[in-house]
């Protein structure tokens, strides 16, 4: 149940940060985008997912496979996702990836963060 909790309030921090960020770029510089939400919200289900998983099989063999599994599959959906995204909007494609690309890095960092705290806290199995 923490690890649950962590992972909530993990992917809550992550999520109002990008928030401010996007805000921040739509309204401080050039880079406007009217659909940045939808980066965030791609990002914010797929690490709820990912981090319940990563709970499950935590200090559980095949544990690194899974790991190494997961990094793969999040950057292939999210290039499909932006690919699909610059056939849909091409026009806005540019200022939506710089949005999207800050939502991955900061997803990343923030699921980095996370997987250590598992890593530390249980014990291997």
């Amino acid at each position: 149940m923490k690890l649950v909790l962590r992972n909530l309030l993990t992917v809550l921090y992550t999520s109002l940060l990008c928030i401010f960020l996007s805000l921040a770029l739509n309204g401080l510089s050039s880079l406007v985008s009217k659909n940045w939400y939808l980066g965030l919200s791609f990002f914010a289900l797929l690490s709820i997912i990912l981090n319940f998983l990563y709970s499950h099989k935590a200090g559980k063999e095949g544990f690194t496979e899974l790991l190494l599994g997961t990094v793969v599959v999040k950057l292939l959906f999210a290039l499909v996702f932006i690919l699909a995204y610059s056939v849909i909007d091409n026009p806005g494609f540019y200022t939506f990836s710089i949005h999207f690309i800050l939502h991955y890095i900061l997803f990343t960092v923030f699921e980095i963060r996370y997987l250590l705290h598992i890593i530390k806290t249980t014990p291997a199995k």
